[in-house]
């Protein structure tokens, strides 16, 4: 079976710096799995400052007016395995979106089969977020209930549930199954109370590196409706440059929502199964990272 090394974790772990060390030991390339990094031009506040003669597929592939699904994630980075895989490489998944991961964990999931609706959120387009929000409950009250404070209010994901909840009934067409991997999956980890002096240091960095610059330079392209500035790191200035709240009030804010971002990641990746988790807080880590990895590409 085709051999597939994901590295998880939440942000400020350093998942692209161990993937790019095991790429260089193990004859790897490297596929994003960050929802983030998909976007043009998103590049400060998103922490693309990757080494440059590293290749990371599947980064910048869509503009931030356009919406982007997990099935269409699953499609593009499957096609990139089978790539990387042709050419004898070892195709390394590296990002902390778990549902981008999941689907390739389990490619056969129905939802990610679900197509967008264009003509029903052409519809829903035209609903206010709290209408939407009333929507989904009235569904699904359950999962909507589940849901945190940022996906509550982010009117494209409230769209994208909606749409697979009155899909999933109708889907009739099974599409084809996707193929199973021989799957290595380290998510890296680390208390809290070290995760966070990391994230702030990325927070003052990416301030330093001119993010409010690139926001405005986006801006001129693009509204703040559009789903790329609908993420960390820029929806948190939108009350800033429209002169409602002070800057150190959205940087504050910026923070608050990366330490959520990242609790939220390690309790996702915690409820997965068959994860070697590495603590990072622990002088031995890499150690551990490539020990497992060595043991388990040398298995065939």
């Amino acid at each position: 079976m085709a051999k597939l090394l994901i590295i998880s974790g939440p942000t400020a772990t350093g998942k692209t710096s161990l993937a790019i060390k095991l790429a260089k030991k193990f004859n790897g390339e490297l596929i994003s799995a960050d929802s983030r990094q998909i976007y043009t031009g998103l590049d400060i506040g998103t922490g693309k400052d990757h080494p440059k003669n590293i290749k990371i597929n599947l980064v910048d592939i869509i503009t931030p007016d356009q919406s982007f699904s997990v099935a269409q994630y699953q499609k593009l980075a499957h096609q990139k395995i089978i790539e990387i895989q042709a050419k004898n490489k070892l195709p390394i998944v590296v990002g902390g979106t778990g549902q981008y991961i999941d689907s390739l964990i389990n490619p056969n999931k129905p939802t990610y089969s679900i197509k967008p609706n264009h003509f029903l959120r052409f519809f829903l387009n035209r609903f206010s977020t709290f209408q939407l929000q009333k929507l989904y409950s009235f569904l699904d009250k359950k999962n909507f209930d589940s849901l945190n404070n940022s996906e509550r209010h982010n009117p494209h994901r409230l769209i994208r549930k909606i749409e697979i909840k009155l899909s999933l009934g109708n889907n009739k067409n099974s599409p084809p199954k996707i193929p199973s991997f021989d799957i290595l999956h380290l998510s890296l980890t680390a208390p809290t109370s070290y995760l966070y002096p990391r994230i702030d240091s990325r927070v003052e960095k990416r301030l330093k590196l001119g993010l409010l610059d690139e926001i405005k330079k986006i801006l001129k392209k693009y509204s703040w409706s559009d789903p790329g500035l609908n993420t960390l790191a820029y929806f948190d200035f939108k009350k800033y440059f429209q002169k409602q709240a002070p800057l150190e009030s959205c940087i504050s804010t910026w923070r608050f929502h990366e330490h959520s971002y990242a609790r939220r990641q390690k309790t996702w990746f915690k409820k997965r199964e068959a994860i070697n988790f590495i603590d990072i807080s622990r002088p031995n880590y890499l150690k551990q990272a490539l020990e497992l990895t060595k043991k388990w590409y040398n298995l065939s």
